[in-house]
């Protein structure tokens, strides 16, 4: 069987959206292209979904400088800048009637600061922003990827950049009545207080939802062939393969490709990107085009 993961083909991450990838709609015409004539022989798709709400820890209108001014988007926002109360994150953050937590503590596991709970005058217990925001900050400095950064607005849900690009949508649509399949579809972002560049797991899983998906690995390894595209090269495309890579059986590395030629980065993390598809060539991956792709 063969599989094509693509990973949030939005039309926030293509030219006009709110965090456009320079190439993108190139990219999108090669994914394309790429779906229409190789339909028979593409058995499963699979379109992971960036999906956040405004309110998220990576987004402007989450942070202030304590006198309303919010950061730029490509902020950097470190461990000591909340320590320091340079960036104060809002206190009437709430999750989602339908969802009770935002954290769960047994996923979060060890070590939890004391102070990261407060009990209110009812005897409830709420979650204290600033401490969680250098908890969440810390957990991501010590894990020596990246530091928070603030981004624009994106893929916001229920919006227009949310939705997948046109023509790639069209092509999945067109390749769902050719072949019988349907498109699963996946959404990730949606908890306020982590983020999730992988498809498989937030950078800080924080409930059972943003914790490793392995329902979704063990399907994935069921293909003879795991085609893998979408955007940012730089980011989600990246740390969605490295998780895959991670957990994939060494003898079968050759079932994993990345199509490069459907894939861009965000400007400033070329060196990022190249470094990934040089780790992943050097684990078994393989790094593929379009053209030089058969199936």
């Amino acid at each position: 069987m063969t599989t094509l993961l693509l990973i949030d083909c939005q039309k926030d991450f293509h030219p006009g959206g709110s965090l456009a990838v320079p190439n993108a709609d190139s990219d999108a015409e090669r994914i394309t292209q790429f779906i229409h004539q190789n339909a028979t022989s593409i058995h499963r798709i699979v379109a992971t979904m960036d999906s956040h709400h405004p309110l998220h820890i990576a987004h402007p209108s989450f942070w202030s400088d304590g006198q309303g001014n919010l950061p730029a988007p490509f902020t950097v926002i470190s461990m000591e800048d909340v320590v320091e109360g340079r960036w104060i994150p809002r206190e009437d953050v709430k999750p989602s009637a339908r969802e009770s937590l935002l954290i769960e503590d047994d996923i979060l596991g060890g070590g939890i600061p004391s102070e990261l709970y407060s009990t209110d005058e009812t005897g409830n217990r709420q979650l204290n922003m600033k401490q969680w925001c250098i908890e969440y900050t810390r957990r991501l400095e010590a894990k020596g990827k990246f530091s928070l950064m603030i981004w624009p607005e994106h893929c916001l849900v229920g919006t227009e950049g949310q939705t997948v690009v046109r023509t790639i949508c069209d092509a999945m649509m067109e390749w769902s009545r050719k072949t019988g399949g349907s498109v699963e579809w996946l959404n990730k972002g949606q908890n306020l207080l982590t983020e999730n560049y992988s498809a498989l797991c937030a950078e800080v899983p924080v409930t059972k939802k943003t914790s490793f998906n392995y329902e979704l690995l063990e399907s994935l390894k069921t293909s003879e062939k795991l085609i893998m595209c979408g955007q940012a090269l730089s980011h989600c495309v990246q740390y969605t393969v490295r998780d895959i890579a991670e957990h994939w059986p060494n003898e079968e590395m050759g079932k994993l490709v990345v199509l490069k030629d459907c894939a861009s980065t965000i400007p400033g993390f070329e060196d990022a990107s190249d470094k990934f598809l040089s780790d992943m060539v050097s684990v078994g991956v393989n790094v593929e085009t379009t053209e030089t792709l058969t199936l």
